[in-house]
């Protein structure tokens, strides 16, 4: 357990820290921010947001400060290619991106 919750606080600082000036904040319903849902058909595909990848594959959760988010994703056995869009996450709102062999759906 203990091991668990130390590799927690590892990815939440790592993706702090990925994000750049938008901070990834902690889940708790006070906290301000929104989340970013970030999704594949097929999963596992490559995430990168603000130009930086994500240590996480999809399908994953974010959450996020409010603002403003590049993502796009590649990748993964579906091969996929859905160039960088741009996200507004407003605070207490969820986000959802799903990206396809069609492109962002």
């Amino acid at each position: 357990m203990r091991g668990r919750v130390i590799r927690s606080a590892i990815e939440a600082s790592l993706c702090w820290a990925l994000l750049g000036s938008h901070a990834v904040l902690p889940q708790s319903p006070n906290f301000g921010g929104g989340r970013l849902v970030v999704k594949s058909d097929p999963k596992g595909a490559r995430i990168v947001i603000n130009d930086r990848q994500m240590p996480q594959g999809t399908d994953f959760t974010y959450v996020v400060g409010p603002g403003t988010y590049k993502v796009a994703v590649l990748g993964g056995a579906g091969n996929l290619n859905c160039s960088q869009k741009s996200v507004q996450v407003a605070s207490g709102a969820t986000v959802t991106l799903t990206c396809t062999a069609k492109g962002w759906q």
